[in-house]
């Protein structure tokens, strides 16, 4: 591992390096852990896409105080983007397979339930205030979490393409990346895919933001005075290296995350090994915990959008039968499992109309659900 060195005051982002600010708390870790790298490269453009979606949707009061919630997030998405079944419709497969997107879907759902794990209602808060509780998911080891987080973030994925093109192989990353990122996007963007998952190495226009996020509150709390619109281009900046680096593909998120997996599998495991359960864990597992949550969100509906809420409602009790209600920890936890959460919401935005008392309630229902 070559010294650490300070980038230049004018990044050229032709270098992982470039990605890192000089003036955060990331140079004093690396002054003192240069392997953390790699590590920050990716933790912090995971970050920046969170909080770019944070920010995009979220209301005045949200974004000036800074208490962002996973649900509240799903829900302004959905209320935003007008999301209905009609319109993720329009861009399904007439020939889309059930069982094709229920494999694919329930592989998801375990892999979420294993990252979230233990579930707590803290995780729904996705805020600048780290609180108290620890972080949760793989037995509290980073490596896991990340990895965990990446086949649930995969499998949501899959069945999406599945949804739009029935004969994709969706046997590997890169056959599934490369018709996500050239063919899929394209047609579900707006219907059943949005912002900030929409943006790619090769995106050229942005959406408009709504007016609060040029205010001096809304900039990137890492990087006080960035705005959305700096920290987008950054993350275009950060898919064309990685467009670069795999001989010219079209990449997106999905190709960071993946590349995220492959590091923490096996060349960052000594450096995830001394990473503390502070800060940088505890945000790296809400951002992991983003990611996945609105993935799941948006394959769940292209499920619904396909075959209707009681062939999903099918679906999803098979799975509890077979597994949430078979471990005690998930079972009495039921209003905490991110697939209910949701369900829920679906419910209240009337997305679905079916009886859901299979789910227990609980005296206090944790989710918060918007009017």
């Amino acid at each position: 591992m070559p010294p650490f060195r300070y980038p230049r005051d004018a990044p050229t982002y032709k270098e992982r390096r470039d990605f890192i600010p000089l003036d955060s708390v990331d140079s004093l870790v690396l002054e003192r852990e240069p392997t953390f790298e790699q590590y920050l490269f990716f933790h912090n453009l995971l970050d920046k896409f969170c909080w770019c979606a944070k920010l995009h949707y979220s209301s005045r009061d949200t974004v000036k105080r800074k208490r962002y919630r996973l649900d509240v997030l799903y829900q302004q998405i959905l209320h935003n983007e007008t999301v209905t079944l009609d319109k993720a419709r329009r861009c399904i497969h007439q020939d889309a397979r059930p069982e094709q997107l229920e494999y694919h879907i329930t592989k998801g759902w375990l892999n979420e339930l294993v990252r979230s794990h233990p579930l707590h209602p803290d995780y729904l808060a996705i805020g600048t205030n780290l609180g108290q509780w620890s972080t949760p998911g793989a037995g509290g080891f980073a490596s896991w979490n990340i990895i965990q987080s990446y086949y649930a973030f995969f499998e949501y994925f899959a069945a999406i393409c599945l949804s739009v093109e029935p004969t994709v192989r969706a046997n590997g990353h890169k056959v599934i990346a490369k018709r996500f990122n050239n063919h899929v996007l394209g047609r579900a963007a707006g219907r059943l895919l949005f912002y900030p998952f929409t943006l790619t190495s090769s995106t050229a226009s942005y959406p408009k933001h709504p007016a609060h996020c040029a205010f001096h509150y809304a900039t990137y709390p890492r990087e006080v005075g960035r705005t959305i619109s700096e920290l987008e281009k950054e993350l275009v900046k950060a898919y064309k290296l990685l467009s670069s680096e795999n001989h010219g593909t079209r990449t997106s998120v999905f190709d960071l995350f993946y590349e995220l997996r492959l590091w923490s599998n096996y060349t960052g495991v000594q450096a995830l090994m001394t990473l503390s359960d502070g800060g940088y864990q505890k945000f790296l597992s809400r951002n992991l915990a983003t990611l996945v949550f609105l993935a799941g969100g948006m394959a769940e509906i292209a499920y619904i959008a396909a075959f209707g809420p009681t062939a999903f409602l099918g679906m999803l009790k098979r799975f509890s039968m077979d597994y949430i209600d078979k471990h005690e920890n998930f079972a009495r936890n039921k209003f905490l499992i991110p697939p209910y959460i949701r369900l829920r919401i679906l419910r209240h935005l009337e997305m679905v109309d079916s009886n859901i008392d299979f789910i227990i309630p609980d005296p206090i229902d944790p989710v918060v659900l918007i009017s």
